[in-house]
């Protein structure tokens, strides 16, 4: 299992924090705080693959940028191209209307206490 990661890709530090959690299923990445292009650098350096991601838990999400809807668009059509749902898990209704005004709300199946 993962721990939180920290680390610096490039010259500026991540604001927020992921970890890969193993599930009978298969990974879940699990985004905390500020998903944002030094995040997303770090989760490529650490070599996530967001194509073989099972759902992405985006309850601790604070903040998203464009670097972190376009990791999550192409995840979800990773996904659609391997005929299986782009679990987004625990969305707030904040990070929702995210997903709506951002037009890609239609590319995820949204999943609260491990109900889609």
């Amino acid at each position: 299992m993962g721990g939180v990661h920290r680390l610096s890709a490039g010259s500026e530090p991540p604001s927020g924090a992921s970890r890969v959690v193993h599930e009978d299923a298969g990974p879940v990445l699990h985004l905390l705080g500020d998903v944002d292009g030094p995040l997303v650098g770090q989760l490529r350096a650490e070599g996530v693959d967001e194509r073989e991601l099972v759902a992405v838990h985006v309850a601790s999400v604070g903040y998203i940028d464009s670097a972190g809807l376009s990791l999550l668009v192409r995840w979800a059509q990773s996904a659609a191209r391997d005929g299986r749902p782009a679990v987004l898990r625990h969305a707030s209704p904040r990070f929702r209307e995210v997903l709506d005004l951002a037009g890609i709300s239609v590319l995820s199946t949204l999943e609260d206490d491990g109900r889609a």
